[in-house]
């Protein structure tokens, strides 16, 4: 088991293991789901045409989505062909390679992520009204750093 030792003025504080951070991390990502997936069918959106707007905050090469969501290449075609049936995006052709399929942001699909983000922020009770500011701001900064791509 790894373990994270914390020290304050030189004596250890608490410890923490990696398996506990991955376990909450879990459990608020879980929670968090449960309200995306209820927000998104408030404007038709399956689970995944929900989270691939919210991940399309610049156009990104399909095969990324693949990665992302760890399934078949079919089932991105699947998800962003609704998407587009939507006309909250498009996808055309990389530039620099024609072989790759990239997908964008329509104006209206700026408009429902930006309304779902929205959504997510100010209902009642939001999970992250627990957080004091200077809380929110740590584990926003914290969430970067861990999240930021290689």
């Amino acid at each position: 088991m790894s373990t994270i030792l914390i020290i304050v003025s030189g004596k250890m504080a608490r410890t923490s293991s990696f398996e506990e951070a991955y376990m909450v991390l879990i459990k608020f990502l879980m929670l968090s789901k449960h309200r995306v997936i209820e927000l998104g069918s408030e404007y038709d959106l399956t689970a995944m045409q929900t989270m691939t707007l919210f991940l399309l905050d610049e156009p990104r090469p399909m095969l990324r989505f693949k990665k992302v969501f760890n399934c078949d290449a079919s089932n991105v075609t699947g998800i962003i062909d609704g998407l587009e049936h939507k006309k909250l995006v498009s996808r055309y052709e990389n530039p620099d390679d024609r072989r790759i399929k990239m997908v964008k942001l329509e104006e209206q699909g700026e408009t429902v992520r930006s309304a779902l983000l929205q959504k997510l922020g100010h209902q009642d009770g939001p999970i992250l009204s627990r957080l004091d500011p200077g809380e929110f701001r740590t584990f926003i900064t914290l969430l970067r750093k861990v999240t930021q791509e290689a």
